[in-house]
């Protein structure tokens, strides 16, 4: 089963962020991409995600697999913590 959503991100996205959000999409066994601008950068990879670094906006998370829904809603749990912690 394939999930998708798109989060808004309201403050720039840090290494930090990009760290922790790693993390846990490696705590699930889906294939996990976001997109933002036209890119696909690969949720579990260090170095696809951090072309992520300063950007803010939306971005879309999609999620295939057994665990799919699950990891989807906790990587957009994840952004909007960080979102909160941004204001």
């Amino acid at each position: 089963m394939t999930y998708k959503e798109t989060v808004l991100i309201t403050g720039k996205v840090t290494m930090s962020f990009i760290m922790d959000f790693v993390k846990s999409a490696n705590h699930f066994s889906s294939y996990i991409i976001v997109e933002v601008d036209g890119k696909k950068l690969n949720a579990k990879s260090l170095l696809s995600m951090g072309r992520l670094t300063g950007h803010f906006g939306p971005i879309t998370i999609i999620s295939t697999g057994l665990d799919s829904e699950e990891a989807l809603e906790h990587l957009k749990k994840h952004c909007m913590v960080v979102q909160r912690k941004s204001v």
